[in-house]
Parts: structure tokens; sequence; C-alpha cells
């Protein structure tokens, strides 16, 4: 019930109850649909958050979008249907294989782990789990 969703195909959010994802990269998932005759359908989706939006609240500066499915009251009993599956898996095979189309997401934003912190380990601790690493 007020939902654009459907058991075949694709479901391409445009939003979730926190606003709309971003509209280049919506757009260009909806792009590959039709360029891949991958069946869709756009929904929204009001009283679902997606875990994107956490990421944009604690200042990650990305695009986020959501591809799904179809589905009803999630993290219950789902029943999929395997087109569905297939078609998600395509859409993110075309993805995956597409072009960077914004010059500033091709750009290495980070040098790898380097700065990162790290959690002090006790040596005994860290011994333990050498040992247990021999073993195996």
């Amino acid at each position: 019930p007020g939902q654009n969703s459907d058991e075949f195909g694709v479901t391409v959010s445009m939003a979730d109850q926190t606003g709309p994802f971003d509209f280049h990269l919506t757009k260009k998932l909806v792009r590959l649909c039709k360029e891949n005759d991958i069946r869709y359908q756009k929904d929204i989706f009001r009283y679902y958050r997606s875990d994107s939006a956490s990421a944009l609240e604690a200042g990650h500066d990305v695009r986020t979008a959501l591809v799904t499915f179809g589905v009803d009251a999630s993290h219950g009993y789902e029943r999929i249907h395997s087109h569905a599956l297939r078609s998600l898996s395509e859409l993110i095979s075309a993805y995956l294989t597409s072009a960077v189309e914004i010059d500033r997401d091709a750009q290495r934003v980070s040098a790898g782990l380097e700065g990162f912190t790290s959690q002090p380990v006790e040596a005994e601790a860290e011994q333990a789990l050498s040992a247990e690493s021999d073993e195996v």
C-alpha cells in the first residue's frame, strides 16, 4: 500500500523519509536500466530510512542512491522473485562497468589507510592472538 514496488525488476528509489537521493546518480541508474533493457520502476519509501542518511549526516561527501528488489515491510519474512534479483544484479554490473561521468567523482579523495588511528593492543593479547594463529 502506498508504494510502487513490484516483484519483478529493479525498484529505483527516488527518496526515503529523509529526502531525495542524489539526482545525478539516480538519473544515471534509471538510464542504465533503459540502455540495458532492465525492467524497473521508481518508488518513494516514505516510512524507510536508508543507511546512506547516516553517512551524509556524519559529513561524508558522497553521492547516494537506493536500488532494491520489490519490498514491503522489510525486516520481516520476505518473498523475493528471482527476476528481481537478476534485474538488480544486472543493474549493479552495468553501473560498475560504466564510466564515471562527473569529474569530481573521479578524483581520488584519500591516500589509503595512512593517518588512520588504531586501537592500542596490550602485548599479552597480541601474543595470545599470535599463538592461536600459529595453531591453525
